[in-house]
Formats: C-alpha cells, sequence, structure tokens
C-alpha cells in the first residue's frame, strides 16, 4: 500500500506558489519541524496550492531546536520550501488542557488528541485571517497508538468542528475523501498511502525532495518522557494557577521536594548558571564554597530545615569528599534571612535523599 510519487513531477525549483499564482487555493500546514509534515508540505505545494506554515511552539516540544538544522525544525523546512512561517507560543490555557484532558492521557501525560483539538482551534482562526480554505498536516494513518488511528482522527475533526477541512497527504488514499479532494482543489491521485510506523517511503521521499541528505531520528513531546511527566504531576499538585512561564524549570537539573519547598539542583555549568539567573526574588542559591559543584535553587524557602536539607544536596552532589564545609546560602536580590551554613555530610539524610526526590 505504501507508495512513492513519481519523481519526474517533482517541480525542478522550490519557488513559493505565494509568488507564482497568488489567486490560486491558499492553505495552512502545521509544519512540526519533523520530516513528515515538510513532506506534506511538498506534496500540496506541488499541486499549484499556496501554502503557509504554521508551527506550534512549547517548552514541551524537543524539536524545537534542532541541533542537526542548527536552526528550528519547522524554520529549516520552510526555507527548504520557501514558504512563508508564522509560530504560536502555546500558552496558559494549554496548561489548563494538560491537567485536565478530556479525552485522556497517552503513555505519561501527554493529551495527544486534546492538543490536536487545541491547535486546530487556534488554526482555525488564522485561516479566517488569511484566508485558507483547508488545513494540510503530516500525520500518518497508524503511526500513533492515541491519536493517528482512524477513530481519534474522526474524533479530532468532529470536536474541532473541521470535518473534510483537514487533508492528511501522507495517508490520504487510506482515509476517507476530503471536501478539498471531492471538489477537485487537490488532486487524490496525486498523494499517498503511507500506514504505520515505519520511515523508508518518508527517508526516500525527503532526500528525493531535498530536504535532507540524511535522516536522524529525533525530537517528540516531552509530556511522553515518564521522568518529565513526573516532575509536571508534582508542580500541579503544589502549584493551582499553572504557568508555562515555570515549564522551564522542569527541563533541567535534578528536582526534589522537601517540607513542601521546590528544590532543583543543577546538573553541570549551564544549569548551575540557568538557576541563578531565573532564581526570583523569593528564591535562594546555595553552593560549596571553594569546591566545584552544583549550584542548588530552592523556591521560596520558608524554613531553616529546607535550607538545611538543600544544603545537605549541594554537598551530596559536589566534589566534596569528607570534613566541614562552607555552603553559601545567597540571594542578592533581597537581605539574606540565612547565613552560610558550615556542614559535613549527614549519612542518614544522604540514606533518605530519594524519598524527596520528584
Amino acid at each position: 500500500m505504501n507508495e512513492i510519487p513519481d519523481l519526474r513531477l517533482i517541480q525542478e525549483s522550490s519557488e513559493n506558489s505565494l509568488d507564482k499564482n497568488p489567486s490560486a487555493p491558499k492553505a495552512i500546514v502545521l509544519l512540526s519541524g519533523g520530516l513528515d509534515s515538510a513532506i506534506a508540505a511538498k506534496l500540496v505545494i506541488d499541486q499549484g496550492i499556496n501554502v503557509v506554515a504554521l508551527n506550534f511552539h512549547s517548552p514541551f516540544c524537543t524539536c524545537s531546536s534542532n541541533s542537526k538544522y542548527n536552526q528550528c525544525g519547522a524554520v529549516y523546512f520552510a526555507s527548504r520550501l520557501r514558504i512563508p512561517i508564522k509560530t504560536i507560543s502555546k500558552g496558559d490555557d494549554y496548561l489548563e488542557i494538560v491537567k485536565n484532558p478530556k479525552f485522556g492521557y497517552g503513555k505519561n501525560m501527554n493529551p495527544c488528541i486534546d492538543c490536536r483539538i487545541h491547535i486546530l482551534e487556534k488554526t482555525k482562526a488564522y485561516m479566517k485571517e488569511i484566508g485558507a480554505k483547508f488545513v494540510v498536516t503530516g500525520e500518518v494513518l497508524g503511526q500513533r497508538p492515541k491519536s493517528q488511528m482512524l477513530h481519534a482522527l474522526q474524533t479530532i475533526e468532529r470536536a474541532a468542528n473541521m470535518e473534510g477541512k483537514i487533508l492528511r497527504p501522507l495517508s490520504a488514499k487510506l482515509l476517507p475523501p476530503t471536501d478539498i479532494e471531492k471538489e477537485g482543489i487537490v488532486d487524490r491521485e496525486k498523494l499517498l498511502a503511507i500506514h504505520g510506523r515505519r520511515r523508508n517511503i518518508q527517508v526516500e521521499l525527503g532526500k528525493n525532495y531535498e530536504l535532507i541528505q540524511q535522516y536522524c531520528a529525533g525530537g517528540g513531546c516531552r509530556l511522553t518522557d515518564k521522568n518529565f511527566a513526573r516532575k509536571l504531576r508534582d508542580y500541579f499538585d503544589n502549584n493551582p494557577v499553572p504557568q508555562m512561564k515555570h515549564m522551564k524549570y522542569l527541563k533541567i537539573g535534578r528536582h526534589f521536594r522537601y517540607e513542601g519547598a521546590k528544590i532543583i539542583v543543577g546538573k553541570d555549568e549551564q544549569e548551575n548558571k540557568m538557576l541563578e539567573t531565573w532564581a526570583q526574588k523569593s528564591d535562594v542559591i546555595l553552593s560549596v564554597k571553594n569546591i566545584k559543584g552544583p549550584s542548588t535553587l530552592v523556591q521560596a524557602p520558608k524554613t531553616d530545615a529546607q535550607i538545611k536539607f538543600a544544603a545537605q544536596l549541594t554537598l551530596r552532589y559536589s566534589d566534596a569528599i569528607s570534613g566541614d564545609y562552607i555552603v553559601e546560602v545567597r540571594n542578592s536580590r533581597i537581605n539574606n534571612q540565612w547565613t552560610d551554613i558550615t556542614i559535613q555530610q549527614d549519612p542518614e539524610i544522604m540514606q533518605k535523599i530519594e524519598e524527596y526526590r520528584v
């Protein structure tokens, strides 16, 4: 069933069709930064459709700054396709969806169906703004068990009130015809019938379309990662009004919660600098004096016990071996409530550290 189109039909130039024929039908492609959506866009561009890319960004994306392109993957592919791109950042309203998804989670805290509905609802507003007739996605039937099975795709379309308006070029021949195909805006015979998780067809097309030289799998969503999901659950449990600006903290460091206080221990020099830069007025930064080791961020500590536990963590992950060490307690933005602590590693606390890890 998986088939590759006749490559002789590929245009020699990838010039944006917006410049070639301004009166041609216009479509929005949801360009994720991955190869599938880029190929979907190319298949539609080659049929003379004016294509505008729309990319949704959030701290949960792992493909936004892709090292293999040395830039955002979506921006890279938009430049290769020579199409304009608009980026929309998901806001705090999306966090409410992550916290309480109507259609449930996937493997961890990934609300895949609710996420697609949210994106499409935002996309509808942009469609109206630029006069686009339909939406193009890189979804492949059967590629993802939560959101790309037939019943899930149909549920998403109904919930977003987008039935017949979403074209999935990679699997179009395996799906019911869309309004776009029925009206002859797009030729269904020039679309594909890819199914499942194998990527060999997409890789070959990507090379032939000169979108990639070699394929390196990567990117995705942090919400599918069990460790990140655990940190996010802890955040939701302790923050009744979640804010997207806080998500950056969950992406770095070792996380602990002690007597209600959130403690983050940096893993390397770069993370140490981030934690020190991100510290708020009510936060405290700890480090071991004259010893290589982490910066530890304590968010809004309220008790001596919280600071002392954070000091033990800081010592634990430093190069300290034995004996007395001075742990500096800093908050340059306000007068320090706490002073530096001279401590040794406490074996009893060391044995219980994992009990407090998030």
